[in-house]
């Protein structure tokens, strides 16, 4: 995983980005309904445990700087580790998990455990998020792509005003991709807190041909690529609320 940013560690080095370290043990601090109490997070880079979509991982880096900021405005001390040694360690979890007696019933969440106690070896902290982004298929109705709790108003690309106003008037419906990002939260122990997701944004826009290239004049449609992908910091931060929520609360008051 590239373009994270210089502060991302080398090797095992935790770096601490918000705050300042502390040299006592972190207190105990309790899990509760309405956002967690906990401040010392290490959080994994994207994609540590499945890969990364490759029509993502260019742009992925748009979206860490969002997550990165979003824990910040919660007052949230992070730390990370290189993608590198990161995936090293997952990759030694599951061999771990694999030859246990119980591996023919194992899973992610019994990886997930052992990788935490591997990483406290390394650092303190009082929770470990492991996000991903992923690509889903969004259901369109209306001009509107509904996927992981959120909406997006599908953009409509045509060559003139004409086919453009003709556009309007068509009813779409069909299935999109559409990117989400999902994050499962662990406490210090490695039991899971909570796994949800959310949705980012559509992958595609939808290109409008002119009527006279059509049989009966009628406008055809054809998905386009957007690029960029994620140049609305708004529609990140709701899904990336609704991926986290309720280990935080929403932001529901948030200006650019």
């Amino acid at each position: 995983m590239n373009g994270h940013g210089a502060w991302l560690a080398a090797g095992l080095a935790l770096a601490l980005l918000v705050g300042c370290a502390s040299t006592e043990p972190p207190a105990k601090k309790p899990f509760v309904l309405a956002g967690s109490a906990a401040e010392n997070l290490l959080i994994l880079p994207f994609n540590v445990t499945v890969p990364m979509p490759g029509k993502l991982d260019a742009d992925s880096s748009v979206v860490w700087d969002e997550l990165e900021a979003y824990f910040q405005i919660q007052g949230k001390q992070l730390k990370t580790v290189a993608f590198r040694d990161a995936r090293r360690l997952w990759i030694a979890s599951i061999q771990e998990v694999r030859a246990g007696k119980s591996s023919a019933t194992a899973g992610f969440d019994d990886a997930a455990r052992v990788l935490v106690q591997k990483l406290a070896r390394h650092a303190e902290f009082d929770t470990v998020i492991i996000p991903s982004l992923f690509i889903r298929e969004a259901p369109i109705l209306q001009k509107t792509a509904s996927w992981d709790g959120v909406e997006r108003t599908v953009e409509i690309e045509a060559i003139d005003g004409e086919t453009e106003k003709a556009a309007r008037d068509v009813p779409l419906e069909g299935i999109a991709p559409a990117a989400s990002i999902h994050a499962v939260v662990l406490d210090a122990g490695g039991v899971k807190l909570q796994e949800a997701q959310g949705g980012l944004e559509l992958l595609v826009r939808v290109r409008a041909l002119s009527e006279a290239s059509t049989p009966g004049g009628a406008p055809t449609f054809r998905f386009a690529e957007r690029s960029p992908v994620f140049a609305d910091r708004a529609h990140l931060r709701e899904g990336i609320a609704r991926a986290l929520s309720p280990f935080l609360p929403p932001l529901l008051e948030q200006s650019d």
